[in-house]
């Protein structure tokens, strides 16, 4: 999972429950840890060459993200289910709506141009190569509109379920990634950033639920193309 060579011991203990559930989680979303495998604390801990407790931090920070789940008795890597991811886009679909809006009256002119360069006709080409620069890209692009909506509530509220529907895709997109995906993507966003750029906040909502429903198809699609065995419907 981790390069055993890599040694954390001398971090400072105030990050070391940070650095641990990094590598954790780097573990997860690069699928060298995948759906559903256990997770040991004391395995863990050896492999990092740390003691237990800064494992057991980092994996409850982890569960807190939704990325683990704890059943009471062990750890998980987080293997939704259907019904999950279903609910998992609705309920984003409604939060990152709101998120778009309130950018439309908060975000800046400097936030904005960065958002742009994101998806010049260069950079887009790194993420017909590589699908974890593609996922990169659209964490950033979420996370920028996010933080200029300016609420901190509705932060804490998309947390959980943006790192999971990453995730979800970052499984699919692994088996099942056709360069429409980057190219409709890439259409959406700048969709929702003219919305911004031009203060409509009735546009840039609209735009994102869009965004949001045809980013689901995508998912579903890649689910049935790369056969992937996600638990059935509760």
């Amino acid at each position: 999972m981790v390069d055993r060579k890599t040694s954390i011991e001398t971090l400072s203990r105030k990050y070391l429950c940070d650095e641990v559930a990094y590598y954790i989680k780097k573990s997860i979303f690069n699928l060298e840890l995948p759906r559903g495998t256990r997770l040991y604390v004391d395995t863990l801990a050896t492999e990092l060459n740390v003691s237990i407790t800064p494992v057991r931090e980092a994996l409850k920070t982890l569960v807190a993200e939704g990325l683990v789940v704890y059943s009471g008795k062990g750890y998980k890597v987080f293997n939704p289910s259907k019904k999950e991811i279903e609910d998992i886009f609705n309920i984003r679909r409604m939060l990152e709506r709101l998120a778009a809006s309130l950018a439309a009256k908060n975000m800046d002119e400097k936030t904005l141009e960065f958002l742009f360069d994101l998806y010049s006709k260069d950079v887009q080409q790194d993420y017909l190569k590589r699908q974890s620069e593609f996922i990169r890209a659209d964490k950033i692009f979420h996370a920028q509109i996010l933080e200029s909506a300016d609420n901190n509530r509705l932060v804490q509220m998309l947390a959980t379920v943006s790192e999971q529907s990453w995730y979800i895709r970052a499984c699919c997109y692994s088996h099942v990634f056709p360069s429409s995906y980057v190219e409709q993507t890439s259409f959406e966003h700048l969709e929702i950033l003219r919305a911004i750029e031009n203060r409509d906040e009735k546009k840039a909502e609209e735009a994102m639920e869009k965004h949001i429903i045809h980013g689901e198809q995508r998912t579903w699609e890649a689910i049935e193309s790369s056969k992937l065995d996600f638990p059935s419907f509760d």
